[in-house]
């Protein structure tokens, strides 16, 4: 008699502890999923969000100038160009239309702040690396398209083996970021094409700066 009570409490036991892994694996199976919908909320350091507007080279349409572009697109009869900003670094893709390769020309780029202040720039090839200030030319074939970014490399400092710090490109985690508004910057970016060189300068302007919430999704 006494043997089978244990031998009930412990498939009691078993039962429980099988309901309880159970719920358990619900439980982070329901956080996962509702992660992947919405996001999982973390703190930013960053308390302000600018809107940037690309003001040059103007873009004419059916021979029609049209407004700044808040998108950050520019295009010609050689290339489309669209810019999304982050906090630490400029994304670009840009697309050759030409029939003929297109060369980036990476030594001549550069960003010119706020100030006035001509930066040299790095790209994906080679940040976070000891060869930042040696771009190579990259290619892009005919009808083809390069996505790549842009990060002053002053901005880029090494801390230790392995580790570097990305300084923001403007101030937005305090109230000084307010006076971010109306300023102008630009990015110079010269191409070559059939041995013709064009020098592309995009000048963008920060046209709103507005709060954020202390949470991001």
């Amino acid at each position: 008699m006494q043997k089978t009570e244990v031998k009930r409490q412990t498939t009691d036991n078993r039962q429980q502890k099988t309901e309880d892994r159970g719920k358990l694996f619900l439980v982070w199976l329901l956080t996962s999923v509702l992660c992947l919908l919405v996001g999982c909320a973390e703190r930013s350091p960053y308390k302000y969000y600018n809107i940037y507007t690309l003001v040059e080279p103007e873009v004419i349409k059916n021979g029609i100038k049209q407004p700044p572009s808040y998108d950050k697109e520019f295009e010609d009869d050689r290339l489309s160009i669209k810019f999304t900003f982050k906090e630490k670094k400029i994304y670009f893709r840009l697309k050759n239309k030409t029939d003929e390769q297109l060369k980036i020309l990476w030594e001549r780029f550069s960003f010119v702040d706020t100030n006035g202040v001509v930066q040299r720039i790095t790209g994906f090839k080679n940040i976070f690396t000891d060869k930042m200030d040696k771009q190579p030319i990259q290619e892009i074939q005919a009808k083809t398209e390069l996505n790549d970014l842009i990060v002053p490399i002053e901005n880029i400092e090494f801390m230790e083996e392995w580790t570097w710090y990305v300084r923001p490109l403007f101030n937005q985690t305090d109230e000084e970021a307010i006076k971010n508004r109306g300023k102008i910057f630009s990015i110079s970016m010269p191409i070559e094409i059939a041995g013709n060189i064009i020098d592309y300068n995009y000048k963008f302007r920060i046209d709103h700066v507005v709060p954020q919430s202390t949470w991001v999704y």
